[in-house]
């Protein structure tokens, strides 16, 4: 069976044009997305999982992950590839961005490395697909060693100062808020004009008061579903955009009851959210 990837720009951005795994030629400036996750538990060891014989690299060690198939997002792809590969389910809400690398290989690509802080339970992991077929969780000295003595897989991409990053990051705080009930101050309402860039507002636009987003500032969201200008607004928090690129989250509001699915989510903010890569939660 075929395997389809979407085709990125150098920005990273989507072509609109897809590639089947080990027959399209890359050209200069197109490139695939593959992901990695690095899981860390409460004991700050790392799991790694032994690759099948039949594997490149075969009986070498690793992270799991694998290429993101067209239609996905990067971090549905890791999603789905650990619950592939190691037969867990993580959530989303679970995901931490850890890492982007752009590697001219071939093919060329970007990798995304993800992490997730998790206690794994030992019956949670039973290999699905067969492509790994042991686990172990090992210290960062212990994967380091691992490393020096050619038993890691030479792509890993992992190492001192990505593992000391992870123990500093944590789960972005605009989380909390999906499901509930977020009281909102519109200092951009709807037709207004943007202060700075050359747009109007097609939804109100306004800010959590006494909150701090990642960039210092008050953590911003988007109002759907109200179609006149606004100075103030109470709904729930159905999303939150999480932007990659960018430290500064969006929280999605509605009121009680509405619902957007993701696509109709990205459609409404395009207007701003198309100059970030960015994973909607929920």
């Amino acid at each position: 069976m075929s395997e389809l990837w979407d085709i990125y720009d150098i920005n990273k951005k989507k072509t609109g044009r897809t590639a089947e795994r080990g027959i399209y030629q890359f050209q200069e400036g197109e490139y695939h997305i593959v992901v990695t996750g690095i899981i860390i538990n409460s004991q700050n060891k790392i799991l790694i999982s032994q690759r099948a014989k039949h594997k490149k690299f075969g009986l070498l060690w690793e992270c799991n992950g694998g290429s993101i198939l067209a239609g996905e997002t990067s971090l549905e792809g890791i999603i789905r590839e650990l619950k592939e590969e190691l037969g867990v389910q993580f959530t989303k809400k679970e995901a931490i961005f850890l890492k982007e690398i752009r590697r001219d290989n071939i093919p060329p690509d970007f990798k995304d490395l993800w992490l997730f802080k998790k206690d794994v339970k030992d019956e949670e992991i039973t290999f699905p697909d067969g492509e790994a077929i042991a686990y172990k969780w090992v210290t960062i000295e212990e994967f380091m060693n691992m490393c020096n003595k050619k038993e890691i897989v030479p792509t890993i991409d992992f190492g001192i100062d990505e593992y000391k990053k992870a123990m500093q990051l944590k789960q972005r705080e605009s989380y909390t808020y999906i499901g509930k009930s977020v009281k909102a101050n519109i200092d951009r309402p709807l037709n207004s004009k943007h202060p700075k860039h050359n747009y109007i507002y097609p939804i109100n636009y306004g800010f959590i008061p006494n909150t701090i987003s990642g960039d210092g500032e008050e953590l911003d969201c988007y109002i759907l579903g109200i179609d006149k200008p606004l100075e103030t607004f109470e709904g729930q928090c159905i999303a939150v955009i999480h932007r990659i690129n960018d430290n500064d989250d969006k929280l999605v509001l509605a009121p009680q009851g509405k619902e957007y699915t993701d696509a109709e989510i990205r459609k409404i903010t395009n207007f701003q959210e198309q100059y970030f890569e960015s994973e909607i939660i929920r």
